[in-house]
C-alpha cells in the first residue's frame, strides 16, 4: 500500500508547474549561503515535497531566516523524482527522502509569500502549525545562547542541528557518540523521570502525572523534530503509560516495540534504512532482554551489537567508543544535560553552564585527535546480518567457545575481502562535470587517484552566498574509498590546474591520507595552487613536479607528457599510460590536439586498450590521428549531465565511430568500473547499467 502510494505520487519526468501553492512550517527552513533548502507540503499536489530556491539577494536571505510563523507561498518552478545515486556506496539521497516520506524534489524558480487574506482562501492554521511555530521560537530562543551552549541545547533538546555547531557535531561523529547526543530514549527517560520527580516534590499525584505525559509526550515528538529514533522511545513511552493507566495492568517491553515497529514500518517502511531506525530499535531490544546485567557488562554488550549497523553505514568504527559508551552516559545525564537545561532557562547561569560545555568539548576534541579511528571498510550485508544472529545466539550460550570463534573468524575473513579485493580495477567516477580516476593494483598493493573533480562556481565571490555544503570529492571519492577499507591514496595525480580537476582536493586531503601529490612542472608555482595547498593537510615536501624532461615512470605509470616546465594549463596536462595484467590505459587529463599530437610523434609505439578521452570528449581533444595510431578497443568520457558546455561534442563521437571504438560516458551509466582479466580481455561494469566484456 506504501509503495502504490510513492509511485503514484513519484513524477519521474522532470515537470514545469505554474502558480502552485506550498505552505511550510518555519522550523523546517534551512538557509546555506544562497541557497534556501526545506520540506513542505504542496497543496495542489498533495504531498510533501523538498524544494530549493537559489536566494537573490541579502535581504532576501534576511527575510527567510527571520520567519517565525508557517506561511502560504505561491511558486514557479520544476519537479521530479530525486535522483538516485550514480558511484557505488554514494549516499542515496532519494532514499533518505523516503525515510521522510518524501519522493519528489521542486526547484523553485520564482518565490512569493501570500497575504494574510489569501492565505486563508486555501489553508487554515492547524494545531500542528502552532507547534511547529513553537518549536521555531524555542530554536530562536536557544540560538540566541553564546557557542556551544547554543548548539548543544538545540541539539540535545529539539533535535536541530545548526551549521554553526559542525565542529563539535563532527567531533562527537568521529567518536561514536552521535547517537547519544540524537533526541532518542535517553532523553524521553530523562525527560519523564524529570517530571516524575519534579511532581512528586510539589505532592501532585501519579494519575496527574501520566496524563500530563499522555499529553506531553507526543507534542515533544514534534518539537524534537520526530526523528526515527525519538518516534520510537515516545511512542514506547506513550503505550506503556496508557496501558497502565487505562487498564490497570503491566504490558511487555518486546510488545510495545513490536507493536511500535509494526506502526511505523505501516507508515513508513524506508525507515528501516535509516541507521538512526536500525540502531534504535536493536538496541532498545538488547536492553530490555538484559534488565538484569550491569552497567559495564550492558555497555560492552550494546557496543558489540552496534559495531556491525555502525559498519555497514560508516565504515568506520573508533576504539574510543567501547570505552566512552559505558563511561560517558552517568557523565552526560548528571553534568552535560543539567547544564544544557539549566543554561538554556536560567540567564544568570548561562556563562556557568557554557564554560562547562567548553570544557567538555574541549576533552571530545582531544579525545578524537588519537588515531584510534579503524576503516575497517562496508562488509558485505551477509556478514552484517550473521553478526547479529551469533551475538543473539550468545544471549543463550554466553560461554560457547564455538560461536565466539565462529565471530572472530568471519570479522577477520570479512575484513580481508573487503580490505585486499583479488582483482585490479580502473574506476571512473561519475563526478559531474570533472575527471576524477581510481587505480588500484591487485590486493589493493597501490592505490592511484587520477584528478578529483570539483566544481567550477560562477559569480559566488560575495561571503553571503558562500555554502558549506560537503564537495564530491567527500561524498562520493572518499566515502568509495572509505567504503572499501582505503585510507590513504600512495599516488594522487592532478593532471592540470582546473578546477572540475584538482578543486576537491583539499577537502579530500581532510579525509584519506595522501603520500605523495604529482603536479605538472611549474604547476607548484602557480597561486591557486598553492591557495589550495595551504588549504589540505598535505606537506609541501609530498609534492613532485613532473615532465618527461625530469621522470621517465612512477611505479606503473609512463609519463607521456608534459615534456617540458609550464604553467598547468590545459597545454600542460600530465598524460600517463599504464597496464594492469594485459590492458593498457592512457590518461591525459585537458590535454589538447595539438599534445595528443606530440605525444604519439615522441611514443611511436605507443597503443593502448581503454582510451579516457580528453577534455570530457571536447572538439578540442581526442585528434583523429591520435586515435588512429593508439587503436583502442574502448573508450571513456566523463562529462557532467546537461553540462554548459556540450560535452561531449559531436566531433569527438564522430571520431570514436569512424575508428569502431565503442564508449561510454559517466552521464549516462554513472561510475565506470574496468576489471582486466587475461588475454587483454576486461570486464567493464556501469552503475546504472548493465555490464560488457572487452577483447
Amino acid at each position: 500500500m506504501w509503495q502504490k502510494e510513492m509511485i503514484s505520487r513519484s513524477i519521474i519526468n522532470e515537470t514545469e508547474i505554474k502558480e502552485q501553492h506550498l505552505f511550510l512550517y518555519p522550523d523546517e527552513l534551512q538557509v546555506d549561503g544562497d541557497l534556501l533548502k526545506f520540506s513542505a507540503f504542496w497543496l495542489e499536489g498533495k504531498q510533501k515535497v523538498q524544494s530549493f530556491y537559489i536566494l537573490k539577494s541579502k535581504n532576501e536571505k534576511r527575510k527567510f531566516l527571520n520567519y517565525e510563523k508557517t506561511t502560504v507561498f505561491s511558486f514557479t518552478g520544476t519537479i521530479k523524482l530525486s535522483d538516485e545515486p550514480t558511484n557505488e556506496n554514494q549516499f542515496n539521497y532519494q532514499v533518505f527522502l523516503k525515510t521522510k516520506n518524501i519522493a519528489n524534489v521542486v526547484n523553485i524558480t520564482r518565490f512569493n509569500e501570500l497575504d494574510k487574506e489569501a492565505a486563508k482562501v486555501i489553508w487554515t492554521p492547524t494545531f500542528l502549525a502552532h507547534i511547529h511555530d513553537l518549536r521555531k521560537y524555542l530554536l530562536n530562543f536557544l540560538g540566541h545562547s553564546p557557542q556551544p551552549l547554543a548548539g548543544y541545547s538545540q541539539l540535545l533538546l529539539l533535535g536541530y542541528y545548526d551549521s554553526d555547531f559542525s565542529n563539535p557535531v563532527e567531533i562527537i561523529n568521529k567518536l561514536g557518540l552521535l547517537y547519544l547526543f540524537s533526541l532518542s530514549g535517553m532523553h524521553v527517560f530523562y525527560i519523564t523521570s524529570v517530571f516524575k520527580w519534579l511532581f512528586a516534590k510539589l505532592y501532585l499525584t501519579d494519575e496527574f502525572c501520566s496524563w500530563f505525559l499522555l499529553i506531553i509526550l507526543p507534542l515533544y515528538a514534534i518539537l524534537g523534530g520526530l526523528s526515527a529514533s525519538l518516534l520510537r522511545s515516545v511512542m514506547m513511552s506513550w503505550i506503556i503509560l496508557f496501558v497502565q493507566f487505562f487498564f490497570k495492568t503491566p504490558i511487555s517491553g518486546i510488545t510495545v516495540e513490536s507493536l511500535v515497529l509494526i506502526i511505523n514500518l505501516y507508515w513508513c517502511p524506508m525507515t528501516v534504512f535509516s541507521m538512526g531506525a536500525q540502531l534504535s530499535y536493536l538496541l532498545t531490544f538488547i536492553l530490555i532482554i538484559n534488565r538484569k546485567s550491569g552497567p559495564i557488562r550492558l555497555g560492552l554488550k550494546l557496543t558489540a551489537y552496534s559495531i556491525p549497523i555502525v559498519l555497514w553505514n560508516t565504515y568506520e568504527w573508533n576504539w574510543l567508543t567501547t570505552f566512552l559508551s559505558v563511561a560517558i552516559v552517568p557523565f552526560f545525564e548528571w553534568i552535560i544535560m543539567p547544564a544544557v537545561i539549566i543554561g538554556a532557562t536560567v540567564p544568570v547561569l548561562n556563562i556557568l553552564c557554557n564554560q562547562v560545555l567548553i570544557i567538555f568539548t574541549k576533552i571530545l576534541s582531544f579525545l578524537s585527535s588519537w588515531p584510534l579511528t579503524w576503516n575497517y571498510g562496508k562488509p558485505p550485508l551477509f556478514f552484517v546480518v550473521f553478526w547479529i544472529i551469533l551475538l543473539l545466539l550468545l544471549e543463550k550460550n554466553r560461554n560457547s567457545w564455538k560461536i565466539y570463534s565462529c565471530l572472530t573468524v568471519s570479522f577477520i575473513l570479512c575484513a580481508v575481502i573487503v580490505k585486499f579485493p583479488l582483482q585490479s580495477q580502473v574506476i571512473y567516477f561519475d563526478i559531474g562535470q570533472g575527471d576524477s580516476t581510481l587505480i588500484t593494483e591487485q590486493f589493493n598493493r597501490s592505490i592511484t587517484l587520477v584528478d578529483t573533480g570539483g566544481k567550477v562556481i560562477f559569480n559566488n565571490n560575495e561571503k553571503w552566498k558562500k555554502r558549506e555544503a560537503k564537495t564530491t570529492g567527500e561524498t562520493i571519492i572518499a566515502n568509495y574509498l572509505l567504503s572499501k577499507g582505503i585510507s590513504k591514496i600512495d599516488n594522487l595525480f592532478l593532471t592540470h590546474q582546473d578546477t572540475d580537476h584538482v578543486g576537491n582536493f583539499p577537502s579530500l586531503a581532510k579525509k584519506i591520507k595522501i603520500n605523495r601529490l604529482f603536479v605538472p612542472d611549474g604547476m607548484e608555482n602557480i597561486d591557486s595552487f598553492r591557495t589550495r595547498l595551504a588549504k589540505s593537510t598535505i606537506d609541501t615536501n609530498k609534492v613532485y613536479p613532473i615532465s618527461t624532461a625530469k621522470v621517465a615512470k612512477i611505479g606503473i605509470f609512463k609519463i607521456l607528457h608534459p615534456f617540458t616546465k609550464g604553467v598547468g594549463s590545459n597545454e600542460d596536462s600530465v598524460a600517463l599510460n599504464f597496464k594492469l595484467r594485459n590492458t593498457t590505459f592512457v590518461i591525459s587529463g585537458d590535454l589538447d590536439q595539438k599534445g595528443e599530437k606530440k605525444v604519439i610523434d615522441l611514443f611511436t609505439t605507443l597503443q593502448v586498450d581503454i582510451l579516457k578521452t580528453g577534455h570530457h570528449g571536447s572538439k578540442t581533444s581526442t585528434a583523429r590521428e591520435y586515435v588512429d595510431k593508439l587503436r583502442p578497443k574502448f573508450a571513456v568520457i566523463s562529462a557532467g549531465r546537461n553540462n554548459h558546455y556540450g560535452h561531449p561534442n559531436k566531433e569527438t563521437l564522430k571520431t570514436l565511430d569512424k575508428f569502431g571504438v565503442p564508449y561510454v560516458n559517466t552521464a549516462d551509466v554513472g561510475m565506470i568500473k574496468v576489471i582486466p582479466t587475461e588475454n587483454h580481455r576486461a570486464i567493464v561494469e556501469t552503475f546504472l547499467k548493465g555490464n560488457g566484456e572487452i577483447r
